[in-house]
């Protein structure tokens, strides 16, 4: 009744200001019976008792279904076994509606000492110390990984392993474009071959030549300086591909990333880590770190296991804020693990980091507190 006609039989939608609805409206409202009552246009005022035959049959029947009201009309008069049947399944529908609807429960402030009580148990609960706790992104990194560097200035040719490829010691990682050196080093041959063929010459032509002895020197030391560059380019050209340092598996990103990509002596290109010796990294929020101190308890929650939590120590916290792939700044927190779970190698979860003990009004206000003083400055 309070939200006027809401079905209407062959009806997909009810709206509201047609002039059928409304003049139903107010019929309803007018009769709103206690029990199952036949009804026709005689039983309306005026006002209302003429549309009755514009609008519905001859013969009405209007029954209670809980907190709703229903209305039958026909051509033909209801008998007393189908106004009871309607009676019946309008009381079943009524419970049913009761039971799925919500209930307005209505709650009543206590008063006198119970309020007081209740009031001194809020009050004290504010300050019962609780240890301050901050969420961040964290991930299973290698503890004490090898870098493999470029060993030259050059470009990358080629990448002989896959990311996570497990290696072994000597096994070659990637090789650096060779053609410039070894085109440098067959002119340093060349040019070697002919400072050489000019030392010998001199030599000989120096027991007949006494001018010719004075240029044996300046040749035997140009011909043993086109000599070194040859050794040095052939240094060079040894050490053109990259080799694993140790046994371990090669951490990097994508292969396709470094091919044909210039790189400069002493550049990473990959690391080369164990696979079980591992940290973890966490990235706190500027808002968050004055809550992390070194030797704090870290709480690792894997995404693939958050059921197991792996337990770790903080070993450093950045000072300085780094922006991430993500477009946010947040400082870098290494953990040392404790616990003897020790989680592979690139699985990522999520870190708590405890903290002091507050109270828990502080916990719950600390936030809000900070960004109130960022605007009003007190």
């Amino acid at each position: 009744m309070g939200s006027g006609v809401v079905a209407l039989s062959g009806a997909a939608s009810v709206e509201t200001n047609a002039p059928f609805v409304l003049w139903l409206d107010k019929t309803i409202r007018h009769l709103h019976p206690d029990h199952a009552t036949l009804v026709g246009g005689d039983d309306l005022p005026a006002e209302l008792r003429d549309q009755w035959g514009e609008w519905l049959p001859v013969h009405g029947l209007i029954l209670p279904c809980g907190s709703a009201t229903l209305l039958f009309a026909r051509d033909e008069p209801f008998t007393e076994g189908e106004v009871a049947l309607l009676e019946r399944l309008a009381d079943l529908v009524g419970m049913t509606r009761a039971a799925l609807l919500p209930r307005k429960r209505a709650f009543k402030m206590p008063t006198g000492r119970r309020a007081w009580a209740l009031a001194a148990l809020g009050l004290a609960a504010l300050f019962f110390p609780v240890t301050g706790s901050v969420l961040a992104p964290a991930e299973s990194v290698p503890a004490h990984p090898i870098m493999v560097r470029a060993p030259l200035d050059g470009v990358v040719d080629k990448v002989l392993v896959r990311p996570n490829d497990a290696v072994t010691e000597g096994q070659i990682l990637f090789a650096l474009d060779a053609t410039t050196i070894s085109g440098r080093l067959d002119v340093a041959r060349q040019t070697q071959a002919t400072a050489e063929a000019e030392y010998r010459q001199a030599a000989q032509a120096m027991v007949f030549d006494a001018k010719a002895k004075a240029q044996v020197a300046i040749l035997a030391g140009k011909a043993e300086e086109k000599a070194a560059e040859v050794r040095l380019l052939e240094n060079q050209l040894a050490r053109i591909e990259a080799k694993a340092p140790r046994p371990g598996i090669a951490v990097f990103d994508d292969a396709a990333d470094w091919i044909g990509r210039p790189v400069v002596v002493g550049e990473k290109v990959m690391a080369v880590a164990d696979e079980t010796d591992t940290e973890i990294e966490a990235w706190v929020s500027v808002v968050d770190v004055g809550e992390v101190r070194v030797d704090g308890t870290l709480t690792f929650f894997l995404n693939t296991d958050p059921l197991s939590p792996v337990k770790a120590k903080v070993r450093s916290v950045a000072y300085e804020a780094n922006a991430r792939p993500d477009s946010t700044i947040a400082h870098r927190v290494r953990a040392s693990l404790t616990s003897p779970q020790k989680p592979r190698l690139g699985l990522k979860g999520t870190a708590r980091i405890d903290g002091d003990t507050v109270p828990l009004v502080w916990w719950f206000f600390r936030r809000p507190l900070a960004t109130i003083r960022q605007f009003v400055g007190v």
